[in-house]
């Protein structure tokens, strides 16, 4: 099952909503939910009236009944409950810039191949938080992507308090049974930029961090290498999962555009954490500059090394190997 969470621009024709598809818009405050099947984006009603946003009592309705997040988290729990066998984790992606839905689309795409049908892989169903990323894939130029990672991930932030009280309402009032599945979060660029604005608008909302992910992977962080520092956003990012690991690169050309167009601090994705805190022994940095991008691809993924968590058979591996309860071949000490 592929789901999605947005705070993309919605528009209607013909009085059918969707998703503005060039990307060309600003980051919205409300999140809309949907399935994306046989390559469509489709968007669950949203409600009108908050009596329809029941958590507790989801499964007493049909689905077609239910409209926007209560959907969401019914659809996404049946598929989970009902599944048999160890092959049923979720990975929760978020992407970073120049990514407009047929890029989306093409993320599912390239999740699925690495991530779902290799049998290795735990994982069965992708999510994707997908936001306006509106800037050039080499980013010589991309402010307003930064303005809409903040927004973006104050947005995400009321999704995270929406699981939150999913977990309360359905779980623990509704007395319901718990899937016992494993979600892991892959984070992909400046999308880290996201997470870090979502975790400071639940901070400044004093919002519960809910321990919900099992793995958490950061690739490519386009974002500063001393985030994990102590009183920085990222410190905490830990009460989100179980383990984290950080995938960084020395090779990542677009991080050293970044570094030179946005400011001019090291970036997370470059160099791993500025220092290693021995006392957070379930954060790894796991050095990949010595992996190889496929030769399947083409120029511009082998020359900029910045999308090796799909390009690189050897960085697949190492992550599926990491969903399955392993430690990083490539984790390194400072």
């Amino acid at each position: 099952m592929n789901l999605f969470i947005t705070n993309r621009e919605i528009i209607e024709e013909n009085g059918i909503e969707g998703i503005r598809e060039d990307g060309r818009e600003h980051a919205g405050d409300n999140l809309r939910f949907g399935e994306f099947k046989n390559n469509k984006f489709i968007l669950f009603e949203e409600p009108a009236y908050e009596s329809e946003t029941n958590y507790q009592d989801l499964l007493l309705k049909e689905k077609d009944e239910l409209k926007g997040s209560v959907r969401f988290f019914r659809e996404l729990y049946q598929e989970l409950i009902d599944s048999g066998g160890n092959k049923n984790d979720v990975l929760f992606f978020i992407h970073g810039f120049n990514t407009d839905l047929n890029d989306v689309q093409s993320a599912f795409k390239n999740l699925k191949e690495k991530y779902v049908d290799d049998p290795a892989s735990p994982v069965k169903h992708i999510v994707i938080f997908t936001w306006p990323g509106r800037s050039p894939k080499v980013p010589y130029h991309y402010f307003d992507d930064r303005k809409d990672a903040i927004r973006s991930g104050e947005a995400l932030a009321r999704g995270m308090e929406k699981v939150i009280r999913f977990f309360k309402d359905f779980l623990v009032k509704g007395d319901n049974v718990p899937c016992k599945r494993n979600i892991h979060l892959m984070v992909h660029s400046m999308g880290h930029r996201v997470v870090k604005h979502m975790m400071l608008e639940m901070k400044e909302n004093r919002l519960p961090y809910p321990d919900l992910f099992k793995e958490i992977i950061l690739m490519a962080a386009d974002i500063e290498f001393d985030l994990f520092e102590p009183n920085e956003p990222f410190n905490k990012l830990i009460e989100f999962g179980k383990r984290i690991h950080i995938y960084f690169h020395e090779n990542d050309k677009v991080l050293d555009i970044s570094k030179y167009t946005k400011n001019f601090s090291n970036r997370l994705g470059r160099y791993g954490r500025k220092k290693i805190d021995q006392s957070q022994i379930d954060v790894c940095d796991a050095d990949a500059t010595g992996t190889k991008v496929d030769r399947s691809y083409g120029l511009e993924e082998r020359t900029l090394n910045h999308w090796y968590y799909y390009t690189s058979t050897d960085v697949v591996k190492d992550v599926i190997a990491v969903f399955n309860g392993k430690k990083s071949k490539y984790v390194v000490q400072k």
